[in-house]
């Protein structure tokens, strides 16, 4: 009777590491796991994702009791025949106590005909869903995971996210950035933890956060704008925005687009005394440089910092090859710009 109790025990144990076990966490840019499907309802089999360097794959998560997932149905089968040359859609579902059993998933699909116009699989033994939901800690349905055509998650969500349709052609086409969309997605979710912090009257975790944002993505201009918000308007702390400031120009002065966003925030700064005028120019100099005087943003808030130091020539001057370096494309908002300048050189004649 002993033994048996110590082998029931060893039982429950081996049980329960099993469920606790930790998974995985899969995430944007990891390679996707494999598919490992008890049946295959319509479609192509596809076990291995991205060993075919042509195909994209998005791999659904759904079942036949959900209603988001019978609206999602028509929208995955427009994507599959749009980029039918380049993508691959499986719909991935796991047999429950909930209807969704594998007869009425068979019926399910036969009953949507053309109407569901992509692959169906059937998970064995949760073991798909538990390497793409359990991993990512996804509770609901229907989600979805874009892998690229080098086997790498791309992108994962709601397939009825408007979204999905332009990530798709820009993985397709190549013009995506997978770790740019990681750090995005990292940015966002501290985002809302910043402001979380700043809503229950935490400025300092708030402003600890937005530094930690900083890190990982030094050109945000949302963070920089509300990390000056707190520093100047809530901590009064304009002595240690500068010192943070002094830090970010010799850490990032040769990131044009840093050194960009960083001067527009600093020369936009509403109050006038905690502006700090010699950061700002040196930013914005830092960007003009360089950028090699050939980006019209850059060019144009150099013009801008000097323009508030009182050099209204050089500043046209500037802003002039601001205008010229657009060259046509979306050339306006510098044209307004430089009217302006030029407006304030006419009045300026005027009172003199």
């Amino acid at each position: 009777m002993r033994n048996r109790h110590k082998a029931l025990s060893l039982a429950v144990t081996i049980a329960m590491a099993w469920v606790c076990a930790p998974v995985t966490a899969l995430d944007l840019g990891d390679v996707a796991p494999p598919l490992t499907i008890a049946e295959w309802v319509q479609g192509e089999s596809t076990e291995s994702l991205g060993k075919k360097k042509d195909k994209l794959h998005l791999v659904e998560f759904w079942a036949v009791w959900c209603p988001p997932c019978k609206m999602s149905i028509p929208r995955l089968t427009q994507l599959q025949k749009k980029y039918d040359k380049d993508l691959v859609i499986v719909g991935v579902t796991v047999p429950d106590n909930r209807g969704n059993n594998p007869d009425a998933i068979r019926k399910f699909c036969k009953d949507q005909g053309d109407e569901m116009a992509y692959a169906v699989a059937i998970d064995k033994s949760q073991s798909t869903s538990n390497a793409y939901m359990r991993s990512s800690n996804i509770m609901g349905i229907p989600f979805a995971f874009l892998v690229d055509r080098e086997g790498r998650v791309a992108w994962m969500g709601s397939p009825l996210d408007p979204e999905l349709d332009s990530v798709v052609g820009r993985v397709a086409s190549g013009d995506y950035d997978v770790d740019r969309a990681k750090v995005d997605a990292i940015v966002q979710k501290r985002l809302g933890e910043v402001l979380q912090a700043a809503q229950y009257g935490q400025p300092e975790m708030a402003r600890d956060g937005l530094l930690d944002i900083l890190k990982i993505d030094p050109g945000n201009d949302i963070a920089m704008e509300f990390l000056m918000n707190i520093q100047l308007d809530t901590l009064d702390d304009a002595e240690g925005m500068r010192t943070w400031i002094r830090k970010h120009i010799d850490e990032h002065g040769d990131d044009m687009s840093v050194m960009t966003n960083l001067a527009f925030m600093l020369c936009s700064i509403p109050m006038l005394a905690d502006r700090s005028p010699d950061l700002a120019l040196e930013a914005a100099s830092r960007a003009y440089q360089s950028s090699k005087a050939k980006d019209p943003s850059a060019i144009s808030v150099y013009a801008k910092a000097v323009y508030q130091l009182g050099d209204l020539e050089k500043a046209i001057a500037l802003q002039e090859d601001a205008v010229k370096a657009a060259n046509g494309k979306n050339d306006r908002p510098f044209r307004d710009i430089l009217d302006h300048y030029k407006r304030c050189r006419d009045l300026r004649s005027s009172v003199n």
